[in-house]
């Protein structure tokens, strides 16, 4: 049984449509979402309002975690990319709910841990990798296993370049040459609604 459902009094249901604003940037966090459908993007804003894609949210993502060790504000937003059902537990229920269920504990743990290991690697890919190595880094993290072969892999949907160019730190112009060059080379293949991989071992020698 999901750890929710064992709460049931205690959490609050939120439903968010493409584009909505989950958490503004600048706001105390006092609360931890917890993502039951969609999808979800968490970008910064400077003072001038420029972008930069900082992660995302899937499924079984939480966030607001901050919000259990201190009241600083967050410094992204989280905007919905897709309609998107949420969970909303309250920082002080949350503490009480993590000494209660040892199983939950983990759970907030492990995907602590996964967040911090993304953000550390994109970190260093920022300053070890060129931005084509970072697209083609980008495209493998983003590919499926298409059923059962494991030499051709699938990305669906179709990224939008401009939305990719932010996630890699560099321009649309970039991702469409890079994506042009790799299609050219035979590594992959673009069809409707989706990007299919059908080399991804030289993809992934591309992020050298």
């Amino acid at each position: 049984m999901p750890w929710y459902e064992t709460v049931p009094n205690q959490t609050v249901n939120r439903q968010f449509k493409t584009g909505d604003v989950i958490a503004l940037q600048g706001e105390e966090s006092q609360k931890i979402g917890y993502i039951l459908s969609g999808r979800a993007k968490a970008v910064a804003f400077s003072e001038k309002g420029e972008a930069t894609w900082v992660g995302y949210f899937k499924a079984g993502d939480f966030f607001g975690h901050t919000a259990l060790l201190s009241e600083n504000a967050s410094h992204f937003e989280i905007i919905a990319e897709t309609n998107v059902e949420t969970i909303f537990v309250t920082a002080e229920k949350m503490i009480v709910l993590l000494d209660e269920h040892e199983s939950l504990s983990l759970e907030i743990a492990k995907d602590l841990a996964l967040r911090l290991d993304q953000m550390t690697n994109r970190m260093i890919e920022a300053y070890t990798l060129s931005a084509k190595g970072r697209i083609c880094a980008e495209l493998s993290r983003l590919s499926r296993v298409i059923g059962k072969a494991p030499d051709t892999r699938i990305i669906r949907p179709n990224p939008v370049f401009v939305d990719l160019a932010q996630r890699v730190n560099s321009t649309r112009e970039t991702v469409s040459r890079t994506v042009s060059d790799l299609q050219k080379k035979g590594i992959l293949a673009r069809e409707p609604g989706a990007i299919i991989i059908k080399n991804p071992t030289r993809l992934r020698d591309g992020i050298r």
